[in-house]
């Protein structure tokens, strides 16, 4: 049986119960309490000032976006202890949606002011100066990885299991690095854009979750870590990767809702499903009503929906 070492690890504390108590107020050492028993970590959260915030909203946002991906899946991102003994498919997808998650809001934390010891992105030389210019205050990738990296603390070996679990969180930091963009705005007189200023944003954390969703339903069975370092050095299209076979969900499927008639063949596992109608409110009938300050007025309608659920 492979399993990982009893140590906990920051990815089992923010999925516990006993992390979604911990202290949103008070003292910076109150509001890192729940990160008792992660030395490295809890020394990080009070010593840098803005941290246990960013933690909270790592929190926030890890599980939130966890759950929109997979609300019409089997697995219904439910974290049970089990999940952190063993490395399965979905313990990889959690490790790489923390880490990314924890990195964007760093990131942006640095461009917003929210963490203290670190500033918007520094920027190069503009490639095209005569039409964009570097400015304005962008998301600091850079800085985030390295403290992500130090963070997570994923320059460590460990044992097989865990060098796989850092292989996975580096997928996570990849994710997000590929999901930076330049953004750009125009200035001057009448509208026309005599000058465009520049900067680096990350796109939206939705976008970084979809696409670790899609690298776990391609995630590949490894037999050990000397299959990472041959990831590592071949594939530019990091994979998530996992020791073993997930459980059945299917007997925790029942009364979940599908999202449509094949989705619900895949959902309810062949058990079938009922379906009912509910009206719910939409907006409609939209109009503009100061065209010129771009103020649209709309009303509220009923609509008939088919709420699909299985059996």
């Amino acid at each position: 049986m492979r399993t990982i070492l009893r140590k906990k690890s920051f990815v089992a504390v923010l999925f516990s119960n006993r992390s979604a108590t911990h202290n949103e107020t008070g003292s910076v050492k109150n509001q890192c309490r729940w990160l008792k028993g992660l030395k490295h970590q809890n020394r990080l959260c009070v010593k840098r000032k803005g941290l246990a915030q960013l933690l909270q909203e790592t929190r926030k946002l890890t599980i939130e976006s966890c759950k929109y991906q997979f609300q019409y899946e089997q697995w219904p991102c439910s974290a049970v202890k089990k999940f952190f003994k063993k490395v399965y498919r979905e313990t990889a997808f959690m490790y790489s949606l923390v880490t990314s998650a924890f990195m964007y809001l760093v990131a942006r934390g640095c461009a917003e002011g929210k963490l203290a010891n670190c500033k918007c992105a520094s920027h190069g030389k503009s490639e095209n100066a005569s039409k964009w210019q570097w400015g304005g205050c962008g998301d600091n990738t850079k800085f985030a990885k390295t403290f992500t990296n130090k963070f997570f603390q994923l320059k460590r070996k460990g044992d097989k299991p865990r060098n796989i679990l850092k292989y996975n969180s580096d997928v996570g930091i990849q994710v997000v690095v590929e999901n930076e963009e330049r953004k750009c705005k125009c200035h001057g007189l009448s509208g026309a854009c005599t000058m465009k200023i520049c900067w680096k944003r990350l796109r939206p954390f939705e976008v970084i979750a979809r696409e670790l969703r899609n690298r776990y339903h391609n995630a590949i069975q490894v037999e050990s870590d000397n299959n990472v370092h041959f990831l590592e050095k071949e594939d530019t299209n990091q994979k998530l990767v996992y020791l073993e076979n997930s459980p059945n969900f299917c007997p925790f499927t029942a009364g979940r809702r599908c999202k449509n008639t094949d989705n619900c063949a895949t959902l309810c596992c062949g058990r079938g499903f009922s379906s009912s109608i509910h009206t719910v409110k939409e907006t409609c009938k939209c109009r503009w009503r100061n065209e010129s300050l771009y103020q649209v007025t709309c009303q509220q309608c009923d609509k008939d929906e088919t709420v699909y659920t299985c059996q």
